[in-house]
């Protein structure tokens, strides 16, 4: 209640300091100019009333009645005046009597309550006061109006600065996607020249440079418009990324994929099979021809089923598997929601197998 109390004093502070010394110069020019020796317990409903009248035309009438749009509430306002004055004579009429009576005082301010001069000076002060609460509530409209219009160009200012720095980025973005076309472009002539090079004196590693042109070459191609790619050049990806690993390591007994010709032209989401082929690496035992690993793709009946087959040892990281898969099946949310499912499994003698399946 106190924090209440002390929060409203400092909210309405100024309004208290310019009330006080209104109050007071009035006082002091009535006992000073006119000799009026009325006690100053006399005053106190007497500005009560009048403190009022100015709140309740500037915040109620005027605040209610201007700030309607309706032209009814506007012309209304002219009945409403009077009608407010009316109300405010025969409420100050009803206080002076039952407040005068109560403390034995037949007058106010030198006026006989109820006589004629009593009421011209109510209609008088009434007036002022509404006059006073007019004035208030303008010069509070006009202020309110001035922070508005402040604040938008506040907004605008700041909108203008953000859309340069936009601008500044957009720049920068487009010089560095530049550097990025240049750079690998570069770089696949350089391994295109190196090609041509040694494809007749050393054609094993003419073999391998044109399987690293033909992935720098898919990383650097656009997607369709859709985001999707054809699963043909996917699959060119994984056989040429295939290629590559097998003359690095040629020990390792070769990864099997194979597909039937309806699953090429089927739009997929780019590199998934590539995440999946990266995992069988990375974890699968490639020396054992025993135990070889596979990547089976088919299409049929709307339904494109991908299943992977491999053998691994006891993985110490179990962790860096699991992050690629829950890769996996976010994209396929992403990309197909409840149309697409995927399901992995170790199997008691250490096959671990993965299967994808996307209802088109």
């Amino acid at each position: 209640m106190k924090a209440a109390l002390l929060v409203f004093l400092d909210k309405y502070k100024y309004h208290f300091l310019t009330w006080s010394v209104f109050i007071c110069y009035e006082i002091i020019i009535k006992r000073i100019g006119y000799g009026d020796q009325t006690p100053f317990k006399n005053y106190i409903f007497h500005y009560t009333v009048n403190v009022s009248i100015f709140y309740l035309h500037a915040n109620f009438l005027l605040k209610c009645d201007l700030k309607n749009r309706s032209k009814v509430f506007k012309y209304s306002l002219i009945f409403l005046i009077p009608f407010e004055l009316l109300l405010f004579v025969i409420f100050k009429y009803a206080g002076d009597s039952i407040f005068y009576q109560y403390i034995g005082v037949k007058e106010t301010a030198g006026f006989i309550i109820g006589s004629r001069n009593y009421y011209i000076m109510s209609i008088w002060r009434t007036v002022l006061f509404m006059g006073y609460g007019t004035g208030y509530y303008f010069l509070k409209y006009n202020q309110q109006q001035k922070d508005i219009v402040e604040k938008l160009k506040q907004q605008e200012l700041q909108q203008i600065i953000l859309d340069k720095e936009i601008k500044n980025e957009l720049i920068l973005t487009q010089n560095a996607l530049l550097r990025a076309q240049i750079n690998p472009h570069f770089l696949i002539n350089t391994l295109s020249y190196l090609y041509n090079e040694t494809r007749k004196q050393t054609p094993k590693a003419a073999e391998t440079i044109l399987s690293l042109t033909d992935i720098m070459q898919y990383a650097l191609s656009k997607e369709e418009s859709s985001g999707y790619i054809k699963l043909e050049k996917e699959i060119c990806l994984i056989e040429n990324f295939l290629l590559l690993h097998q003359t690095i390591q040629p020990e390792q007994t070769p990864l099997k994929i194979s597909y039937n010709k309806e699953a090429l032209s089927i739009l997929f989401i780019p590199l998934l099979l590539m995440t999946l082929t990266e995992n069988i690496i990375r974890h699968n035992q490639l020396n054992t021809p025993l135990k070889p690993a596979e990547i089976k793709i088919r299409y049929k009946n709307s339904i494109l089923c991908i299943e992977t087959s491999n053998h691994e040892p006891i993985i110490e990281h179990p962790d860096d598997r699991d992050t690629g898969l829950k890769n996996i099946v976010k994209r396929l949310f992403l990309a197909y929601g409840e149309n697409a499912t995927f399901y992995s499994n170790l199997d008691t003698e250490n096959y671990f197998y993965t299967c994808t399946r996307v209802q088109f």
